[in-house]
């Protein structure tokens, strides 16, 4: 992946990572190819490889850049507020299918795998900068049944059931 310095590198970048998130919700994640890319963010598909070696690389890209919650924003959150914002992340298609496309490339992919275990990280220190020091099972016992609920069962993934959940919690609030 390119290191940008050049302002006009950093611009290229953004638009195509635009174009991507577009091409995404319109078609799904199969369609995102470099072809289809370069002719919606009209650029050559030499611009992509100068950016990103494979399609599954840039699909890492997207969602980091537009759903890791940053530690630093989560400082002064409480865990209702924390799961409640995870659980409208969720809820979006753009969410939704990045994530689903990450979760099914993510056994033949090993770049792909290693965002998806980033992207956790991210959110068990941004959870932990509320909470406290979590082991990987505090953390899996409280985020697993939002994304239980929004990928597997497609059930309610409403405020009750967020509620629900903080209630079954032991975690401070």
């Amino acid at each position: 992946m390119t290191s940008p310095t050049d302002p006009r590198i950093e611009r290229t970048r953004q638009h195509v990572l635009t174009c991507a998130r577009e091409l995404l919700l319109a078609e799904g994640a199969e369609a995102v190819t470099f072809s289809a890319l370069a002719r919606q963010a009209r650029v050559s598909r030499n611009t992509l490889y100068r950016h990103w070696a494979t399609p599954e690389q840039l699909l890492v890209d997207l969602t980091l850049e537009y759903y890791v919650m940053r530690v630093d924003d989560n400082a002064s959150m409480t865990v209702p507020e924390f799961l409640h914002g995870l659980r409208d992340n969720l809820s979006t298609s753009e969410t939704a299918s990045i994530l689903t496309a990450l979760i099914a490339r993510a056994h033949r992919d090993e770049s792909t795998s290693e965002a998806l275990q980033h992207l956790a990280g991210r959110r068990k220190e941004a959870l932990a900068s509320i909470t406290g020091p979590l082991s990987d099972a505090q953390f899996a016992a409280l985020i697993g049944p939002l994304f239980y609920q929004a990928f597997i069962a497609r059930g309610r993934l409403d405020d009750a059931f967020v509620d629900e959940l903080i209630a079954l919690t032991t975690l401070p609030r």
